[in-house]
């Protein structure tokens, strides 16, 4: 993470194993530190990030953000025990509790972010991967 600190890896395409759910990309690594690219704002910081998503109840408090998506879907580190989720805000109800939103938008993906990272696939092979 701080290696990028922000920006898009290379390899930024998630695959489901087992199949499951389509590929997801990266759309940007949330930086830790200060980043030129956002005018050394704080907001954009991995911290002020997940600290906003805690302070309203959108993100569970062990799921610490550290990419997004194109379409603000987050991918996550849970603080608690390492394992990597995609953690969807697009499919949030208001007819649903708390409870059942965050459940609903948690999709689990992998053990730990080393295994996360190995599994990444570059977005332009998916065509090759897919036999497209």
């Amino acid at each position: 993470m701080l290696h990028h600190n922000g920006g898009m890896p290379e390899n930024n395409a998630w695959l489901d194993p087992e199949g499951e759910f389509e590929w997801v990309a990266i759309h940007e690594l949330i930086p830790v530190k200060y980043y030129k690219k956002f005018n050394n704002n704080k907001n954009y910081l991995m911290p002020s990030k997940a600290a906003d998503l805690w302070g309203r109840k959108l993100l569970p408090e062990t799921f610490l953000p550290f990419a997004i998506d194109a379409g603000g879907n987050y991918f996550c580190i849970d603080i608690n025990n390492g394992k990597i989720y995609y953690y969807t805000l697009d499919t949030w109800s208001d007819n649903l509790s708390l409870t059942d939103n965050q459940d609903k938008s948690t999709l689990f993906l992998c053990n730990s972010f080393n295994e996360f990272i190995s599994k990444l696939v570059c977005e332009d092979d998916l065509d090759d991967l897919y036999g497209l």
